[in-house]
């Protein structure tokens, strides 16, 4: 009796492993990344030509390759883009697997060889992978192209000097107040981990909302707005709370907590997580309420 439930548990998960390959080879090798790439390349090119050919060009500092960079350069308008597309972009990757295997016709296909919360499971799974990958290929492609542009990581301090002293050659790339500095000024490789690392898993919890909401939508690709309409809910929240709540409840958009430079704050930290956590919970309501439909 023992065997043959572990036989059955073995064939179920072989059978969720091949379906999680399908997925994430599907979407490789499908118009969304090469689309997510163009994407990043017009982001990039906006934040160079605002930071350096602009009105305001960016002073001269010690050589870092961060001035290059989106999130990390308050000046160029790219960054600012990249964080309000972001929910898009995650979603656009890995938000649509479940809608794609409905409007192709393998759904059923699919549910006669595995059950729909196997089936759920792995677009899950698959969406969070593809989301995070979605929403850090731009700052990726961007990241390549700061090293060649400016091969160097000198440390610069995060105050502003260029405010009390405009002849003073000196721009500050992530300012003191930011909560990422710490870690920017102990170990500027490990800083730039950590925000990957943050912006996957924010991008994969986008991705994952946008999976859970498809069940619920008829028309396709219109799961990739809703992960951006919470997304603006939560950036405009604060307008409507009172003033003294406002300066700590900003912090939790991902517009400001992701904008490493200048507006991300010392609570920068706790919005993101916040996030995180809360697109993941609207994610698993949505799972389980899908479930609970089908089994009706």
């Amino acid at each position: 009796m023992g065997i043959g439930i572990d036989a059955h548990l073995e064939g179920t998960y072989a059978m969720c492993a091949s379906l999680l390959r399908q997925q994430l080879s599907g979407t490789f090798k499908s118009w969304r990344f090469p689309a997510i790439a163009g994407i990043g390349i017009v982001l990039i090119a906006l934040n160079y030509w605002t930071a350096f050919h602009s009105t305001f060009v960016l002073p001269k500092s010690k050589p870092t390759f961060f001035r290059y960079m989106m999130l990390f350069s308050d000046v160029g308008a790219g960054g600012a883009m990249y964080c309000m597309l972001l929910p898009c972009i995650a979603a656009l990757a890995g938000g649509g697997l479940d809608s794609d295997e409905k409007n192709s016709g393998r759904l059923r296909m699919v549910l006669t060889r595995a059950g729909r919360r196997d089936v759920l499971r792995s677009s899950f799974c698959a969406g969070f992978m593809l989301g995070g990958l979605g929403g850090v290929l731009p700052l990726l492609l961007n990241l390549v192209i700061a090293v060649i542009r400016q091969p160097h990581m000198s440390f610069i301090d995060g105050v502003d000097h260029i405010a009390s002293n405009p002849y003073f050659s000196y721009y500050p790339v992530i300012q003191a107040n930011s909560w990422l500095y710490p870690l920017y000024k102990t170990n500027q490789l490990l800083m730039l981990l950590v925000a990957f690392l943050m912006i996957f898993v924010l991008s994969g919890a986008y991705a994952c909302l946008a999976i859970g909401a498809s069940a619920f939508i008829g028309k396709r690709y219109v799961e990739i707005l809703v992960p951006f309409a919470v997304s603006l809910l939560i950036w405009l929240l604060p307008a409507v709370l009172p003033i003294h709540v406002q300066l700590v409840a900003n912090e939790f958009s991902q517009v400001i907590f992701l904008n490493f430079s200048a507006d991300s704050g010392p609570y920068g930290i706790w919005g993101a997580m916040a996030n995180v956590a809360l697109f993941l919970v609207l994610s698993g309501a949505l799972y389980e309420i899908e479930l609970r439909r089908d089994a009706l």
